[in-house]
């Protein structure tokens, strides 16, 4: 039985090379990638194909999402990238049994929504294995550290007994739905609807986490706003100032060039009148 503190399903990113599975993250780190607060240098310059996963307490897959995603040449992941994951997950066509019932699975080929398809790729065959075997073995590795329920829900059915739907109705998508159905056992049925109360709880975090960071940035954006005005008011009262300054000088300039001729006028009233007071004997 899970514990009040165990998460249902726990929410993480691989990725692919050609060799395989080369990283694995939880996902609020593959957030902070998106956001652009660390960088993946060995993907620089590269398009890689990648996961998203969401994995119960017993190490079982219970939902695939087959995206790809861009990196610039120093290794930032394309801030255009947006992808829905959990909705696409959410509202996934039911895929192959990977030991816990079938998975919620999105690929190229397997999905309702043809937008996204740009963004999709087609789990296959590389190195000689297949990928949902490569994530299989990953998941029960758990270098992630995902805390399991007991060492028997750790017992997982072999890789290659994996009992996948057709690979022509990933191309179908509906066919699958009706092939493959999920238990409707009351337990099964109390599962599905805690892990949708936990996956919406999860996107509601999500979203508050991202209007914080919206916030912060705004925030940060108004402070920068106000010291630019601030620093322009200032440049303007030390031209203000210098303007005055020099029009005062010329002020000065003027007045005192007045004075000079008024005294200029008032010698040269004096020598007139000096002239004109002249007797014909002087």
């Amino acid at each position: 039985m899970n514990t009040a503190g165990k998460p249902l399903l726990t929410e993480a990113v691989a990725f692919f090379s050609d060799r395989g599975i080369c990283k694995e993250m939880l996902f609020p780190e593959f957030e902070a990638l998106l956001d652009g607060l660390v960088a993946t240098p060995e993907f620089a310059d590269e398009t890689i194909e990648a996961v998203f996963l969401q994995i119960s307490h017993r190490l079982h897959v219970r939902a695939a999402v087959f995206f790809t995603i861009d990196f610039d040449p120093d290794g930032y992941a394309n801030r255009l990238w947006n992808l829905p994951l959990r909705t696409l997950a959410e509202k996934a066509a039911r895929g192959p049994d990977m030991g816990e019932g079938p998975i919620r699975l999105v690929c190229l080929g397997f999905t309702s929504q043809p937008q996204y398809r740009p963004h999709l790729w087609k789990p296959g065959h590389r190195n000689g294995r297949a990928d949902l075997a490569l994530i299989k073995e990953a998941v029960r590795r758990n270098v992630l550290g995902i805390v399991g329920e007991d060492e028997d829900s750790l017992a997982v059915i072999a890789a290659e007994n994996l009992q996948i739907a057709a690979e022509d109705a990933w191309y179908g998508g509906g066919n699958v739905v009706d092939a493959v159905r999920l238990p409707t056992s009351k337990e099964d049925i109390a599962r599905e609807s805690l892990e949708k109360v936990m996956a919406e709880r999860d996107e509601q975090a999500r979203k508050v986490a991202l209007y914080a960071r919206q916030l912060l940035s705004l925030q940060e954006q108004l402070r920068s706003v106000k010291e630019q005005h601030d620093q322009a008011v200032e440049t303007l009262k030390l031209e203000h100032a210098a303007q005055l300054a020099v029009i005062q000088g010329e002020l000065r300039d003027v007045k005192t060039e007045l004075e000079h001729q008024h005294k200029l006028n008032t010698s040269l009233k004096r020598d007139l009148n000096r002239q004109q007071n002249r007797t014909p004997i002087d």
